[in-house]
């Protein structure tokens, strides 16, 4: 509970505590009996009144900064000590701090905070901004004018966008050394980012691989507009599974960027990839040749790690798998052929020819769908017209789950039935 300095001398003091005092009186208060215009009004003013507040927040940690008053307790420093005071996070609290700091040499910055007429975060933007300026600049009022300019765009910008603008300020203010030195930095970040490029991954030992990675600006923009695409609520709905929720959401959630990655992976071609060991960098799968008839076997990666006969049987038609069929003793009886997926010409001639998902009822164009071998790659199936139809991405699925039975009609087209 905050100490009462109502009779302390000092404005601030007196102001804190008066405002807590205000604060606690509307606890209770029944926001019903509000209008519309009023709870819009003061949802606005308290959004503002909180950057009032934080601005004095921000002062006052800069003044205990400077008094050092994490001293008299034994703290690192002052962040530490306001961070174990206050119960918050230790590094948000470092990152306040600096931010504190900053602002203690901008003072315009800190004046429109003080007002509310800009949040923390565009604050914290403009701040870094000016402070990563050259130290080599001819006209010493550039950063003056540089803090200008962003505060005045800061009162129609969120903080995403100023962040974009806040690259390319010098090009605005000083435009005569502005474009080259702008070009040189994103150059200079562009190789940065580049060269720090990482990724880690490995097997949770739970069915699934983890991990993460910090890749170039343009880069992660490719890779969001391929998982987004895969993600669209109209490309889900065609490939999800009848006894699947709904995909009601518009953005899509992590869950269905995860299945999108997974897609966009069994996608990518293998033959255009670079070689690992003289070979295209496709995973080969050991399946042995019970399993290959069975709906209940299972098959395993070159790297040991199992996955069920029916996955491996479905990934075989499109995906970047070499199929390696056992015999009783391991014995190997094949290890594919040369022509296992369809060429271009033969996927024109089947959208010439079947215009459509072959699924009995499904209008799903031609050019979204895979291509299917009706005699199984497995088990000797050549790769020609005769035994070629296209399945939209949900019926390619349905024709390689055990738990349904598939016909193929005389007219060429297929109906699956629920083994019973």
């Amino acid at each position: 509970m905050a100490k009462d300095s109502r009779h302390s001398a000092h404005p601030v003091c007196r102001a804190v505590a008066k405002f807590h005092k205000k604060v606690a009186t509307t606890a209770d208060a029944r926001l019903w009996s509000m209008s519309d215009t009023e709870v819009a009004e003061a949802l606005l003013e308290a959004t503002r009144l909180r950057a009032r507040v934080e601005a004095l927040e921000l002062r006052l940690a800069a003044e205990a900064d400077r008094r050092a008053v994490g001293d008299k307790v034994g703290a690192t420093d002052t962040a530490s000590w306001w961070g174990h005071e206050t119960k918050q996070d230790r590094a948000a609290a470092k990152r306040r701090m600096r931010l504190a700091e900053s602002l203690d040499r901008h003072a315009p910055t800190s004046a429109a905070l003080a007002e509310g007429a800009i949040s923390t975060d565009h604050a914290r933007v403009i701040t870094e901004c000016v402070d990563r300026l050259p130290d080599d600049l001819d006209d010493a009022s550039i950063p003056e004018r540089a803090e200008k300019h962003l505060l005045h765009e800061a009162l129609d910008l969120d903080p995403k966008s100023l962040a974009i603008l806040a690259k390319h300020v010098l090009t605005v203010v000083a435009p005569e050394i502005g474009e080259e030195r702008d070009a040189r930095a994103l150059e200079r970040e562009e190789r940065e980012a580049r060269a720090n490029a990482w990724l880690t991954m490995a097997p949770d030992g739970k069915g699934s691989y983890r991990g993460k990675f910090s890749i170039p600006t343009m880069q992660g923009a490719m890779l969001k507009k391929m998982l987004l695409a895969f993600a669209a609520p109209k490309h889900q709905a065609a490939t999800r599974d009848e006894d699947a929720p709904e995909v009601a959401e518009r953005r899509p959630s992590p869950e269905r960027m995860g299945d999108a990655f997974c897609e966009l992976i069994e996608r990518l071609p293998a033959d255009k990839l670079p070689q690992l060991g003289g070979l295209n960098a496709s995973i080969i799968v050991l399946l042995d040749f019970t399993g290959l008839k069975s709906d209940i076997g299972r098959a395993v990666l070159e790297t040991g790690e199992p996955i069920s006969a029916s996955l491996a049987r479905r990934m075989a038609c499109e995906a970047g798998l070499i199929p390696a069929v056992l015999g009783s003793r391991s014995e190997l009886l094949d290890l594919g052929r040369t022509a296992r997926l369809f060429n271009g010409a033969q996927r024109l001639g089947l959208v010439i020819t079947q215009r459509v998902c072959t699924a009995v009822g499904c209008d799903w164009p031609a050019h979204l769908c895979h291509a299917h071998h009706d005699d199984s790659w497995f088990t000797g199936g050549k790769t020609d017209m005769k035994n070629a139809r296209l399945l939209c991405p949900k019926h390619h699925a349905r024709i390689h789950d055990p738990r349904f039975e598939t016909t193929i009609h005389p007219d060429n087209q297929v109906t699956f039935h629920m083994r019973t």
